[in-house]
């Protein structure tokens, strides 16, 4: 936690020299323009203007910001601030009607806008000589190599913004000398010098300059730029360079972190190449719905769970309570966490519990103990093949485990209920989406029943997440392939792990309670492309170098998924990425939901497969499985 003393005593600092120049620059003004007069300074102004311009300062976040990482842009945020301030002052002093001096008000705006920028931009200077030795772990993001003693060995493509932050931010840990210099394929820069390197060539050249200055890591900082551009660029370079380390700037990093964007650096995926259209957050509905309350995360140990653990940090909740099964991955958790916490401006608590969702008690306890505010339900059994032989723990888990969930919200009056579901839930045909599907019925149930705020937030595959098929896709070709796959023509929606966390928590922002959002998530892709994808990116062949090869359909699967049934219907909310079923018209038996939850869940283990699967069809009509057409078959 020292970095978070450090960063909240450097706010502090900031705020007194900003006080002492505000209160020196009225007086000094205040002495040119009476300098042969004798007055008296009136402390009722000197104490306006330095209210408004501090309130202004921080209005805008002038002290949210790390100057060792600042850009120009925040030089002009620190700009507008005082001009606000000014106009502020003069805004006050004409409906007060105070007596005031012009030029004492402009000479001293002047003074501070020029010196409130000047400390801080020498604060930048020192902090840049302080840093010119390099800790090891700055090295380490870099994943250098063997080539670490070489002259050169970096090479940045895009000499925009994001490229010159970068490079920014390499002069402060001492790693300047190991850039080569900047690709662009914006022809008015080439030649041009950006932050003290020289942008050398187009991409179509950038394995001639990969040759000429023995580069072995590539840092694409081009956040928004087009999918198929990426694509174009890694190709080129993996073309003639296969073992060449590439790492690039993800989008949508800078637009929520205030973290150096050098630890943003990551290898570049497939999430990279696949493509994501830009999407923005709602971030203002957020931090009203969520700043100052205690959130409760079950399957926070997963990765949806541990994502949304990382980015409801950035909207200053009071609490978190991190609740999860697997000892291993909450210890995951909270080592991630940490380095997340440390960068934090604000005091937060975090509670890391073990705890399995069916355990009635221990879940009592928790929320009697930690009396959470805000649930997000995440905890889930997912593989769908695994679940088409293991029904009743899919069935005790998924259903029975929300219902524990959903009777604690309602003993202990929990604000708000949100239920992560997904899209085999749509028309589902195997044992997990069937469950998926339940549980949305019993979020429906108990808002509509019982009053509870709860409300489900169903989306598609995410891209790096457990049981996903990229990550076994990447297994396989490590091991020499062949790579496996069930159809050629399998297709599946897919979302990175930040994206939809960040939806999943600006949807639940917008709950009312009963609704379904669906988040938008773009066209399905074909498993086959994204694998071979996937094989190109390891600087390989398909079925030259990999071999593909498929296994036909498991138990439980779809050539296709969907978000919405034929019967449901959407409309838009303010934020165009996150959509919300028409369901306040949709039909559910209250008798037989009832039945279910009050008997036939609790009874499970005396049941057969085939039972399990009527006692579904009985809940959700429009399940179909092999085994149910099978017995329609045998009957007719």
């Amino acid at each position: 936690m020292s970095i978070l003393y450090m960063i909240r005593g450097k706010r502090l600092l900031y705020i007194l020299i900003d006080s002492i120049i505000i209160t020196s620059a009225y007086i000094l003004s205040f002495f040119i323009e009476f300098y042969s007069v004798k007055s008296t300074i009136n402390i009722q102004y000197l104490l306006i203007n330095l209210f408004l311009l501090l309130g202004s300062f921080y209005i805008l976040q002038i002290y949210r910001i790390m100057w060792e990482y600042s850009s120009i842009k925040d030089i002009y945020r620190l700009l507008l601030s005082n001009m606000v301030g000014f106009l502020a002052l003069i805004i006050i002093y004409f409906f007060l009607n105070l007596e005031h001096y012009r030029m004492i008000i402009v000479l001293s705006f002047l003074i501070t806008a020029s010196l409130t920028v000047f400390y801080r931009m020498a604060f930048i200077n020192l902090n840049f000589k302080m840093s010119s030795s390099v800790p090891y772990r700055y090295e380490n993001i870099l994943k250098e190599g063997k080539s670490r003693k070489r002259d050169k060995g970096i090479l940045i493509v895009g000499a925009g913004e994001a490229g010159s932050m970068i490079m920014n931010e390499f002069y402060h840990k001492g790693l300047d000398k190991r850039v080569a210099g900047f690709i662009d394929d914006d022809t008015t820069k080439i030649g041009k010098i950006v932050n003290g390197k020289m942008v050398l060539a187009p991409t179509s050249k950038i394995n001639d300059i990969i040759l000429k200055y023995n580069i072995n890591m590539i840092a694409i900082a081009m956040p928004s730029v087009d999918v198929r551009h990426i694509n174009r660029i890694v190709s080129i370079i993996k073309t003639s360079n296969p073992d060449i380390t590439i790492r690039i700037l993800p989008p949508f990093t800078s637009s929520f972190d205030r973290k150096p964007l050098i630890f943003a650096l990551r290898d570049i995926g497939v999430e990279d190449l696949i493509g994501r259209e830009e999407f923005n957050v709602d971030c203002s509905a957020i931090e009203f719905d969520f700043t100052g309350k205690t959130i409760l995360i079950t399957g926070a140990g997963g990765s949806i769970g541990s994502e949304i653990c990382r980015q409801i940090l950035k909207f200053r909740i009071k609490r978190l309570i991190a609740v999860g099964k697997g000892e291993h991955s909450i210890y995951n958790l909270i080592n991630n966490l940490q380095d997340h916490v440390d960068l934090l401006d604000y005091k937060l608590d975090i509670i890391y519990k073990i705890a399995d969702i069916r355990d009635q008690s221990l879940m009592n306890q928790i929320f009697e103990e930690y009396k959470p505010e805000v649930i997000f339900h995440t905890a889930a059994h997912k593989h769908v093949p695994l679940m088409e032989h293991n029904e009743i723990e899919a069935i005790h888990n998924n259903i029975l485990g929300t219902k524990i969930l959903l009777d604690l919200s309602k003993k202990y009056l929990i604000g708000k209920f949100i239920f992560i579901s997904t899209d085999k839930a749509v028309n589902p045909v195997n044992i997990m989406g069937a469950t998926k599907r339940i549980a949305e019925l019993l979020i429906l149930y108990y808002y509509r029943e019982i009053g509870l705020n709860a409300s489900c937030v169903r989306f598609g595959n995410v891209i790096g997440s457990r049981g996903s098929v990229i990550p076994h896709f990447c297994k396989q070709i490590e091991r020499g392939g062949p790579v496996t796959i069930t159809h050629p023509e399998m297709r599946r929606f897919f979302m990175t792990i930040t994206e939809a966390s960040l939806l999943v928590i600006n949807a639940a922002a917008y709950s009312k309670g009963g609704e379904i959002f669906i988040l938008d998530m773009g066209e399905q892709y074909k498993i086959l492309d994204i694998a071979k994808k996937i094989i190109r990116l390891y600087g390989y062949e398909p079925e030259k170098d990999i071999r593909i090869i498929f296994t036909g359909l498991r138990p439980g699967e779809k050539l296709n998924e969907e978000l919405i049934s034929k019967r449901e219907d959407n409309c838009t909310t303010d934020n165009e990425k996150i959509f919300v079923l028409n369901s306040k018209d949709e039909i559910y038996n209250k008798e037989v939901i009832e039945n279910f939850m009050n008997y036939e869940i609790f009874n499970i283990f005396d049941y057969d497969s085939d039972q399990i699967r009527n006692i579904i069809v009985n809940i959700v009509p429009e399940y179909r499985n092999l085994v149910l057409q099978l017995q329609e078959i045998k009957i007719s």
